[in-house]
């Protein structure tokens, strides 16, 4: 007996010891790629990242469905973090690589015990880390590893071999966790029942309690969304839709926003267009080579009576998981995603087990070709999910539009539509304390009254996807647009006038300023038509040095950066602009006006100003 427990306590010593290796290695590989600042990519991967930044700092709340568990487990994972000194922007991130090292410590427990082949183990466990899906979410703020650690649970309840005291029960409880969580989790039911039918078959005279008393216990995980209401009625500043509402709640837990990508394809072409936008993203994540091999392990597996069930466990939870993808959910999600790729990583596994065994003491004549293939791999993925996590982390989106709104006038609602910018711009003011000279709204806000109240901003770039015609609609009236600060403009519903100007025909300027910044020189232009234009013009804003050549400039093909043609102007309206130049130490003159393209190809000047400056001395 105590031989038996000295030698079950090695061979517990090796394996956490073979993890820790893998996990070094893994961690080689995530920690460089770590996301540590404010969001800004806009990938499919990464477009709930600046939400979940702000909500696991603030204690708000996500979007639908709201993912409670998550939440309220992240934020308090990150208050601990922020606590021993780690930045905000990171410690979201470090919440999802610690799900992501449970998660596959869940994973290489399960894949030794199913083979008791270390080696193999470490190697099936290095690789999938690798994985571009496991590798974004191991170092990104998102839902994912969290969900990927459930279901690597609910496989190792199910598969575990040697005896599990009430294991139906904790399949309930955990399965129950994991559905509420996400709801792609139940696709693997069918996995889980299968690989436990054996003893629901042996208690079938218990099913009337069992069944009862599991469904008791998958309710548990209904317990979490009472955080919803919770942090509604309690005001935080980060609340996502409705939730203190019974319609606000139940939308969110149900997620009806998603409900647009689930349902049958309307057409052939449609079911074709999902099938190959999610065999792309599998081929991504785990290439050609690397499924195929998958699916001979797996087949490999199904021929071996001692893996037989496990094989047909993920064989059912791969291919359902696929099936509802390609056929009833049109958008790439991850959540789907990643059980197929556990299962073909698993696959591999049965494979190598599978050439180990056919060379019975003989591991050398195994292990060196198995060793050149995990070289072989870890090299691929790195050199194709590296570069492109990095991109995505690294993405200064989020921080170059932070800098931006911090020139938005004191006192202004600044509109930024739901996504990358806004959470952005968010975390800075609601995480970090800075920007509270704004207003924060998105694209669903009440703008007649934002208007009536105050000053309504936005970017520039706004209007390539919210248009003028757009405001107009939820203006109820016409938009006047003047821009306010660099690639800030105001939205108003009355145009600015000027008492005192004297008639005529002729556009003109009422006043103009040049300010110098670090890096930048601004120019602000008060431009005054007395009568309406009849024609459009251009603009050109000319930096001169001191000899008069050009060494910047800032056309635009209409003020107000090209979103107020002169023809939408008004007789007696005042519109004001603002340009900016690169900053130069040998700038002179600021040289601008009006013109127009003449037949010929020519162009002809209708007003020109200059402003002499000297940025030296600022």
């Amino acid at each position: 007996m105590l031989f038996r427990w000295a030698r079950l306590w090695c061979a517990d010593v090796k394996g956490l010891a073979g993890f820790l290796v893998v996990l070094v290695v893994l961690l080689a590989f995530y920690l460089p790629t770590l996301q540590t600042i404010p969001n800004g990519a806009d990938h499919y991967y990464m477009r709930d990242v600046g939400e979940t930044q702000v909500v696991l700092n603030t204690w708000g709340t996500l979007h639908a469905t709201g993912y409670p568990l998550y939440v309220m487990t992240g934020n308090l994972l990150v208050i601990l973090m922020r606590a021993m000194g780690i930045m905000p922007a990171t410690a979201p991130a470090l919440v999802s690589l610690l799900w992501s090292i449970i998660a596959l410590a869940l994973i290489f427990a399960l894949a030794l015990h199913l083979t008791g082949r270390l080696l193999p183990t470490m190697a099936v466990t290095l690789l999938f880390g690798l994985t571009r899906t496991v590798w974004i979410h191991a170092v990104i703020a998102e839902i994912y590893s969290f969900g990927l650690a459930i279901l690597a649970l609910l496989y190792l309840l199910a598969l575990w071999r040697r005896y599990i005291p009430q294991r139906i029960y904790w399949l309930a409880l955990a399965g129950g966790i994991g559905v509420f969580h996400h709801r792609a989790l139940a696709l693997i039911a069918p996995a889980l029942i299968y690989a436990v039918w054996p003893e629901l078959m042996a208690a079938r005279r218990k099913l009337a309690r069992i069944v009862p008393l599991s469904i008791a216990l998958g309710l548990v995980g209904f317990l979490p969304y009472l955080y919803l209401p919770l942090r509604a009625q309690s005001g935080s500043n980060w609340v996502y839709g409705e939730p203190g509402t019974w319609a606000g709640f139940w939308d969110e837990f149900t997620g009806r926003e998603a409900e647009q990508y689930v349902g049958l394809p309307e057409s052939w072409d449609d079911l074709l267009a999902n099938f190959n936008a999610v065999n792309t993203v599998l081929v991504k994540d785990l290439t050609l080579p690397g499924i195929a091999l998958g699916i001979m392990g797996l087949s490999a597996g199904l021929r071996h009576p001692l893996h037989r069930r496990a094989a047909m466990t993920f064989v059912i939870g791969g291919l359902t998981a696929y099936a509802f993808h390609v056929v009833l959910y049109s958008d790439i999600l991850s959540a789907l995603i990643l059980p197929i790729c556990m299962s073909i990583a698993f696959g591999w596994l049965f494979l190598a087990d599978w050439l180990f065994s056919k060379v019975v003491g003989a591991t050398w004549q195994v292990a060196p070709t198995g060793a050149a293939l995990v070289v072989v791999g870890v090299v691929g993925f790195t050199c194709q999910n590296q570069p492109f996590i990095t991109e995505l982390t690294g993405n200064t989106t989020g921080l170059d539009t932070i800098a931006l709104v911090q020139h938005a006038p004191p006192g202004s609602t600044l509109m930024l539509a739901w996504g990358v910018r806004h959470h952005a711009v968010g975390f800075a003011r609601d995480v970090m304390g800075e920007l509270q000279h704004l207003r924060l709204v998105d694209h669903k806000a009440d703008f007649q009254q934002i208007v009536a109240d105050g000053m309504l901003v936005t970017p520039e770039y706004t209007f390539y996807n919210h248009p003028v015609g757009w405001w107009e609609e939820r203006l109820g009236t016409r938009a006047y647009l003047r821009a306010v600060a660099p690639y800030l403009v105001q939205i108003d519903r009355q145009p600015e006038r000027v008492e005192g100007v004297s008639d005529g025909d002729e556009i003109n300027v009422l006043e103009h300023r040049v300010q110098c910044h670090a890096d930048s020189i601004v120019l602000e232009v008060a431009w005054y038509a007395p009568s309406r234009p009849e024609h459009d013009l251009s603009v050109f804003v000319h930096l001169l040095d001191g000899s008069g050549n050009l060494i910047g400039q800032g056309d635009q093909s209409a003020p107000v950066y090209g979103w107020r043609p002169l023809t939408t102007w008004e007789a007696g309206e005042v519109v004001r602009d603002v340009y900016v130049l690169p900053n130069a130490h040998n700038a002179a003159t600021v040289r601008y006006g009006l013109y127009h393209q003449l037949a010929g190809g020519t162009f002809e000047n209708v007003l020109e100003q200059a402003v002499q400056m000297d940025c030296r001395d600022e």
